[in-house]
């Protein structure tokens, strides 16, 4: 009869199903790693280039030029005319998938690496480490996501290919143009797809699972600041990329007047989860803090009530006991129940600020004309 696998070689089960695990975008921006350096897929995607793959910002840029090569070249195949304006937002529609691809895998790597190290060893119970375990190996799976962009993806090219194409009085409609904004996009969906498990799902798989914390002081654990770091990482990392587009889509009048009502459905769809991802990340990480705090809190209420109840007038041995047992309730009581600060929370508002800041700034005149044609709307 098999026996059940100790603590320690779960972890070393979970560690290296770990090192496996590679996200449907680190594939596409991996794969041309293979191609260029004629080798084959190393195995664990973390530690690759250390032994000498090629990075993952030359893949990116090698694969903006072969996406954007391949529209160009159905264009010339199909004598269409490019105009440079086209030329350049396509160039730039082909960049943007291909650094949706480096957010993701920057974000992948850092969630796998933070479970790779030292939280493993902090995580108290098997069932716990075969529960994320599980967990990882339903959400690495390829079909979904690709299923997920190639539907979605060219339904957001046409529109935002449209969208360029209203805003720059209906130029001529070219197939290689588009074909290069539709890969683009499929590339930024099936990135997108991996906003709903790691952003939105995971957060509550949190209160699920055992740690060891600092029992003093759970808030100060390693674990919780580890956690911490990394939804803060994958915020910025995300809200960087948000930017760049929010930014890009300005500079090209892809959100012009015209399409003020899509371009606010779009950044809503694309902030919301971010939001999100931190608020529920945060409250989780908030409800591991607390159950550790009560935990020790309960234990010593037993303790005190133990003592408590043995004598009718306890002698003064017994009630520095008692003394010294209240005060240590007291300071574990007083300790955040939260990973949170006030400066932490400042720059999470900081952070959501930023893409706004950089629309307003890219389409200051777009938004004046709002503001006035509102203005004369309400004026008596």
């Amino acid at each position: 009869m098999k026996s059940d696998p100790t603590l320690a070689e779960a972890r070393e089960k979970l560690r290296k199903q770990i090192e496996s695990y590679r996200s449907l975008p680190e594939y596409v921006l991996d794969g041309v790693g293979t191609l260029i350096s004629r080798s084959k897929l190393p195995r664990n995607a973390s530690t690759q280039e250390i032994e000498g793959f090629p990075s993952y910002w030359i893949n990116g840029i090698v694969l903006t030029v072969l996406t954007f090569a391949l529209g160009a070249g159905i264009s010339l195949a199909l004598r269409e005319e490019l105009t440079s304006a086209e030329i350049i937002f396509t160039v730039w529609a082909a960049g943007m998938g291909a650094l949706s691809l480096i957010a993701n895998k920057v974000n992948v790597r850092a969630f796998l690496n933070t479970f790779h190290g030292p939280l493993l060893e902090r995580m108290e119970r098997s069932t716990d480490l075969s529960d994320l375990g599980n967990w990882l190996s339903r959400n690495f799976k390829l079909k979904f996501p690709l299923l997920f962009g190639t539907l979605s993806g060219p339904i957001l090219g046409v529109l935002l290919y449209n969208g360029w194409r209203l805003s720059h009085e209906l130029p001529t409609f070219h197939i290689g143009s588009l074909i290069t904004i539709i890969l683009s996009c499929m590339e930024a969906m099936w990135v997108g797809y991996y906003l709903y498990p790691f952003y939105l799902m995971f957060p509550p798989q949190l209160h699920r699972y055992q740690f060891d914390l600092y029992a003093p002081d759970p808030s100060s654990s390693e674990v919780v600041g580890r956690l911490s770091r990394l939804l803060s990482f994958l915020l910025y990392v995300t809200m960087g990329f948000i930017i760049q587009l929010m930014i890009g889509l300005g500079f090209f009048n892809v959100l012009s007047e015209r399409t003020l009502l899509p371009g606010f459905l779009v950044s809503l769809l694309v902030m919301s989860p971010m939001v999100i991802m931190y608020a529920a990340g945060q409250y989780h990480l908030s409800d591991l803090i607390t159950r550790a705090k009560w935990k020790i809190l309960n234990e010593l209420q037993a303790k005190i009530e133990k003592l408590s109840a043995g004598e009718e007038i306890p002698d003064k041995e017994t009630l520095d006991r008692l003394s010294k047992l209240m005060d240590y309730h007291d300071r574990i009581k007083a300790t955040p129940n939260s990973a949170l600060n006030f400066r932490a929370s400042l720059n999470f508002l900081n952070s959501l600020l930023l893409p706004i800041l950089a629309f307003v700034l890219t389409n200051l005149t777009i938004v004046r004309d709002v503001i006035n044609q509102l203005w004369r709307r309400g004026a008596p």
